[in-house]
């Protein structure tokens, strides 16, 4: 099998990276990596920007590692603030459903699941929706500090316009 970080970066994927050596001898050591992409379902279609992570996950696991692709049918519900000058439109339970099926037969033509490194492909609603919100609060919330949330990138450019509570909660369901 290949070095599917040789591969990446002759193909001109990797534009830069820390500690090349390790990483390097990390790939060349390890035949089958899992590693993952995560996809939020905002739409019933893939767009150029998952076309790039896809491919890239097609190279990886044609070199012998495992994909998890990782779709975010709990999140959407959210909506990630990042790059937004307005809350995302909310949408129902039955279209981030709909979203979801689509997506996961487009990503089909680029990932094979079959196989040893056959990727695996989960839905982080299943595990999201079933979150009882004081006990989340409680557990996850706790540990999270606003002041650092509204340092981060994604919340200060919505501060201006208005951040409401339910999309501070994105990065708590991440």
């Amino acid at each position: 099998m290949e070095n599917a970080l040789e591969v990446l970066k002759t193909r001109g994927y990797i534009e830069q990276m820390t500690h090349p050596e390790e990483m390097m001898e990390f790939f060349s050591k390890n035949k089958c990596i899992p590693f993952y992409i995560g996809i939020d379902p905002t739409a019933d279609s893939l767009h150029v920007g998952h076309f790039v992570s896809l491919m890239v996950a097609s190279y990886m696991q044609k070199c012998g590692n495992k994909p998890i692709i990782l779709v975010g049918g709990g999140t959407a519900s959210i909506g990630d603030p990042s790059g937004k000058t307005d809350m995302r439109k909310m949408m129902t339970r039955e279209v981030i459903n709909h979203n979801v099926q689509k997506i996961k037969k487009q990503i089909e033509k680029f990932i094979n699941f079959d196989g040893e490194n056959g990727a695996i492909i989960v839905n982080n609603a299943d595990w999201l929706l079933d979150l009882k919100f004081i006990e989340f609060m409680r557990e996850i919330g706790s540990l999270f500090s606003v002041n650092k949330m509204l340092a981060a990138e994604c919340y200060k450019q919505r501060m201006e316009k208005g951040l409401t509570f339910f999309e501070l909660g994105y990065m708590l369901m991440q």
